[in-house]
């Protein structure tokens, strides 16, 4: 957790951000009333970052900047004001390197977004190459904290982890599950997460894995009630892989109990194998393939897709460029390494010849 030093005279404003600032998570605010407070707290605490307002008794914020300059204390400053900037006052900020200049009164919540982008910045990420599904997986099964903030369509949700548990989503008009399926379903998002974050409440308590299917099964859904004609004649299933030997190396894979191959338009099994004790493949591929179809509805490059339970990893894989067939492999949790099998399982995707 990054230490932000927040200088500001007026006692209602220091007060409202610093405990809004510290229930985001992301920051620990240290208070100051002034900037000459500012500079005995930089003496004695540790600061990675500054906010400051510009105008203060006792010392206004252009001078703790002159002073920080001058004594090299090189640490990233936001200011926020409520005066115009003009060109000069804009000419010193730069000057001094200012990292962002927010105007009074602020909004806390974007306050927070925008304050962790630039001055803790490897904090914060934009995502490309894996949907949002496959992230949220991922975010689950490495046990991560932190926000999920998702644009499409000049709409903007949150989505809130906690050690890897999923805990709260929000929309302008929506909190909780209804927030969760509405934002899961929006196609083409923008995604950036902000790590450390935390939620002001817990409005989500089912897994994620029951709120990813539910979200894939309204999906598929919503895709049906407006693609009928796509789906009037159900392509038939694909005939030309060879199951056995594909299976075959799948289940050579460390910590491999179970897999299926899977027609994705159709549901369609065209193999399976399962050693694992009192394992369904039938069911979990039938389950597997109503993600699958909501994932190709996002259109983002899918590579893999993982589910995680108990004592599972569930892991898919589209083989192909027409990407109507997927692997579903099942691993044994305690014997299996995700990343190595994830690695293995797109080697055999490649040398499949499909």
């Amino acid at each position: 957790m990054s230490n932000l030093l927040l200088v500001d005279d007026d006692d209602f404003v220091r007060s409202a951000l610093s405990r809004a600032l510290n229930r985001a998570g992301g920051f620990t605010v240290i208070p100051a009333e002034h900037g000459r407070r500012a500079l005995e707290l930089l003496a004695t605490e540790h600061v990675d970052a500054i906010l400051t307002d510009l105008q203060m008794p006792v010392m206004d914020g252009l001078t703790l900047l002159a002073e920080l300059f001058q004594k090299e204390i090189r640490l990233p400053v936001a200011v926020m004001t409520g005066q115009q900037i003009h060109a000069d006052l804009r000419h010193r900020l730069q000057t001094y390197g200012i990292a962002a200049v927010f105007s009074k009164p602020v909004d806390v919540v974007l306050l927070a977004d925008e304050l962790q982008r630039v001055l803790d910045p490897k904090a914060v990420g934009r995502i490309s190459g894996i949907t949002l599904f496959g992230l949220l997986q991922l975010l689950e099964v490495e046990r991560k904290s932190g926000l999920v903030l998702v644009e499409a369509s000049q709409r903007e949700g949150r989505l809130y982890f906690d050690e890897g548990t999923f805990v709260h989503a929000h929309t302008r008009v929506l909190d909780g599950l209804e927030a969760a399926y509405e934002i899961l379903g929006w196609p083409d998002p923008a995604v950036e997460i902000f790590y450390k974050r935390r939620a002001r409440q817990r409005t989500v308590r089912k897994p994620l894995q029951h709120v990813l299917m539910e979200a894939a099964r309204l999906l598929d859904e919503s895709g049906k009630s407006g693609m009928q004609e796509q789906h009037a004649v159900p392509a038939a299933p694909r005939e030309d892989f060879d199951a056995d030997s594909i299976l075959g190396d799948v289940l050579k894979i460390d910590g491999a109990i179970g897999a299926a191959l899977v027609q994705a338009t159709t549901g369609a099994i065209l193999g399976q194998v399962a050693v694992g004790r009192g394992l369904d493949m039938t069911r979990a591929a039938k389950i597997a393939q109503d993600l699958v179809q909501a994932a190709l509805r996002l259109r983002d490059g899918i590579e893999d897709i993982m589910i995680t339970v108990d004592t599972q990893y569930h892991v898919l894989r589209l083989l192909g460029p027409g990407e109507d067939v997927f692997v579903h492999l099942v691993l044994d949790r305690e014997r299996a390494s995700l990343g190595m099998a994830r690695q293995q399982l797109a080697k055999l995707a490649r040398s499949s010849g499909h």
